[in-house]
């Protein structure tokens, strides 16, 4: 993946429509969004210097921001305290929700629009941000780095995809004395019952092991045979790993086998080539209560300081170049989901068959 991609050109047409917009907007004098935000909701990501300030300064007024994130627990504390030694004037709650029940939760709020809830969604189910950007769900961010952002790494121009994210796998040192280096390496007789993995708690998920299937025919019966664990997320099956509960997890992440790592573990992490991952998105709600909030903490994330708290020590790759920390996804020929193929109906089959080989989880 090339994390430097160049800017989409705007066409003779799309430029005329913004301007068509711009007096639109003007002749209605759209100057406050019906949440309190001191920017109009913009069709560019790129805002004038003296906008930006009083965006800030209403943000420091809101002086908080609710986030409602998946990533790997190690991965929010490194954006808490980076946002926090930012010095913004906000305070950030950052909610963890794994899978699906994030965009569940979401949705509910929507629907009840005077509960406090989410202003601004950390998720790795793109699907459901891209219908989201059709729907309306969500702001156009705004600010310096918000408008640096490559537009190749921007859904609808308005969900920032970050921290591109191999899946890994991972095994116990101990149990283990001939390594893994690729998932048909699993087929091996000696993981019988002492192989873990990760049931289908996202869409994710669900995409990852139809990767696996498409990719190495037959591997799945294999490993159905193994009778594995599934476990309802990476952390509960890096633990298991480390403990020597099973010999070796099919389905991780790095953020969260480095948090194992850390504490001297027996575990090994393995990224096998080729490797399939996703990125995540980030997207400003469109009902958010703080927006100015959540339109600064955006504008954070996509800076090199933000990214530096995202991909940690080789945990992530980035769409900007040379920051420090992240992943060189190129050595590991990593390809991300491609959510324009993705379908419900493709989904829902697969689902049919892993429920068939592992069942219903």
């Amino acid at each position: 993946m090339k994390p430097n991609s160049p800017f989409a050109v705007p066409t003779l047409r799309s430029k005329r429509l913004q301007r068509r917009a711009l007096m639109l907007a003007g002749a209605l004098g759209l100057g406050l969004s019906a949440s309190g935000a001191v920017w109009a909701q913009a069709s560019s990501r790129n805002v004038p210097a003296a906008e930006w300030a009083r965006i800030q300064e209403a943000a420091r007024k809101e002086g908080k921001v609710i986030v409602y994130a998946t990533m790997g627990p190690a991965q929010h504390e490194r954006i808490l305290k980076a946002f926090e030694a930012a010095n913004l004037g906000v305070k950030m709650e950052l909610v963890r929700i794994v899978g699906s029940a994030l965009t569940n939760k979401v949705e509910q709020e929507r629907a009840q629009p005077n509960v406090v809830g989410a202003d601004f969604v950390i998720t790795a189910d793109i699907r459901w941000s891209i219908d989201g950007v059709k729907k309306g769900y969500f702001k156009t961010p705004v600010g310096p780095n918000a408008a640096a952002w490559p537009e190749s790494w921007m859904r609808g121009g308005q969900v920032g995809l970050v921290a591109q994210t191999p899946w890994v796998m991972h095994y116990n040192t101990n149990l283990m004395k001939t390594p893994i280096n690729t998932y048909a390496d699993l087929a091996r007789p000696e993981f019988a019952g002492k192989l873990g993995g990760v049931s289908l708690v996202a869409e994710v998920v669900t995409l990852f092991y139809k990767w696996v299937d498409e990719t190495n025919p037959g591997l799945l019966e294999k490993i159905a045979a193994h009778k594995p664990r599934m476990y309802p997320s990476t952390v509960g099956s890096a633990n298991a790993t480390a403990a020597g509960e099973i010999s070796a997890g099919i389905f991780s992440v790095i953020p969260v086998d480095n948090a194992v790592h850390a504490q001297n573990a027996p575990m090994k992490t393995v990224i096998p080539n080729p490797s399939y991952g996703f990125a995540y998105g980030t997207a400003i709600l469109s009902w958010a209560k703080n927006p100015n909030a959540a339109m600064v903490v955006h504008d954070f994330l996509l800076s090199v300081r933000g990214q530096q708290a995202i991909v940690g020590n080789g945990e992530a790759g980035s769409a900007l170049p040379g920051v420090p920390g992240a992943l060189d996804t190129a050595r590991y020929n990593l390809s991300l989901i491609d959510w324009e193929k993705v379908t419900p109906e493709g989904v829902k089959a697969f689902e049919a068959r892993w429920n068939s080989l592992f069942g219903a989880r």
